[in-house]
């Protein structure tokens, strides 16, 4: 294709979802491809700002009342973990376009979660047993030569009044 007649071909508007595999310019579902002559930025409303902001300040309402009732630390805890996931999720769908972008970013995204729960949870498998090696530490030998030793009780403080008499 000539170069006048990519020019007149890049001017006309195009449908979404319409591909021209000579120019490699390639529309997603959504209607837009990043970095393309024919890039069209994510603008949303400023009402949807504004409603994204009210329900955030709610969540966030909502938290601090939950947190002064003393349901328990495990339910608190619960209940304030579940309030913080809506609200992660109404900041990654609306302000970082997971809404309306391509599926795909919605997977590596939650993917990215997962393996970071699994991460998180493989550190929390010892939680039941963290403290107990200084108590077996003091039971080792002195000398490494010796390896079947065990450490010899030290002596009693005696106090200097004690020797005195």
């Amino acid at each position: 294709m000539s170069q006048d007649a990519h020019a007149d071909h890049t001017s006309v508007p195009h449908a979404a979802g319409h591909a021209h595999g000579a120019a490699g310019h390639a529309h997603g579902a959504a209607g837009h491809a990043h970095g393309g002559p024919d890039h069209v930025p994510h603008v949303s409303p400023l009402s949807l700002y504004l409603k994204t902001f009210g329900a955030l300040m709610l969540l966030t309402i909502i938290t601090v009342g939950v947190s002064r009732i003393h349901l328990g630390t495990t339910t608190n805890l619960v209940i304030a973990m579940f309030i913080a996931t809506i609200k992660a999720t109404v900041v990654a769908a609306l302000f970082m376009h997971l809404l309306t972008d391509k599926r795909f970013h919605t997977v590596i995204l939650l993917s990215s979660l997962v393996f970071l729960a699994i991460f998180i949870s493989f550190t929390m498998f010892d939680t039941n047993s963290r403290g107990r090696a200084e108590a077996i530490e003091h039971e080792r030998p002195h000398d490494s030569a010796k390896p079947w030793e065990i450490r010899a009780a030290k002596p009693a403080a005696v106090p200097s009044e004690a020797k005195k008499h």
